[in-house]
């Protein structure tokens, strides 16, 4: 699956068209015969890419990010639902302690534990982030990902590794490698 997605990204990128908009690379994969379901995955790296110099240019005191209220443990969370999102209590239970702390040690502008994309809108309004990281599920983050883009804000995107809107999971090494770039 892996290398098939890598020969699709290579051809799709190397075929000159402009994979920015949504459209475009649809259509492509559609005349390539491939999965709609690879879709999502296919738009996220290509993204991901097209973004990565710009991203990486990006003062950490000026990216967000948001984690999805689904990372948390569930039986064992603490945490409290504001108007920003949930208030980690570091509790232990998931993911999103280690990932915190590591961000505020690296000097992230804020850290966001979102339950869906309307607060996410409200908060990149405010905010007006340089750059963004984004934590999801592949659908919510195609969704992200255009939001930014209209206003011209680069993200890095890491779906989740397990799915199903509760008790998620997420590489946690590959968010922490990305918050050490």
């Amino acid at each position: 699956m892996i290398i098939m997605m890598k020969e699709v990204i290579s051809k799709a990128m190397s075929s000159g068209l402009d994979f920015t908009r949504r459209g475009a690379l649809k259509s492509f994969l559609n005349r390539m015969d491939i999965d709609e379901d690879l879709y999502d995955q296919v738009y996220i790296v290509i993204k991901n890419r097209a973004y990565q110099n710009e991203f990486e240019n990006t003062p950490k005191r000026n990216i967000i990010i948001f984690l999805p209220q689904c990372l948390r443990n569930t039986e064992k969370c603490e945490a409290e639902l504001t108007d920003k999102g949930y208030e980690c209590k570091h509790c232990g239970g998931c993911s999103i302690s280690t990932i915190i702390k590591s961000a505020d040690e690296l000097g992230y502008a804020g850290i966001f534990i979102v339950p869906g994309g309307s607060l996410v809108r409200s908060i990149i309004k405010e905010k007006r982030p340089g750059a963004i990281i984004g934590v999801a599920c592949n659908y919510e983050l195609v969704e992200g990902i255009e939001h930014a883009s209209v206003h011209g804000i680069p993200t890095q995107s890491i779906p989740l590794i397990q799915g199903g809107c509760k008790d998620t999971k997420v590489d946690e090494e590959e968010v922490l490698e990305l918050l050490d770039k």
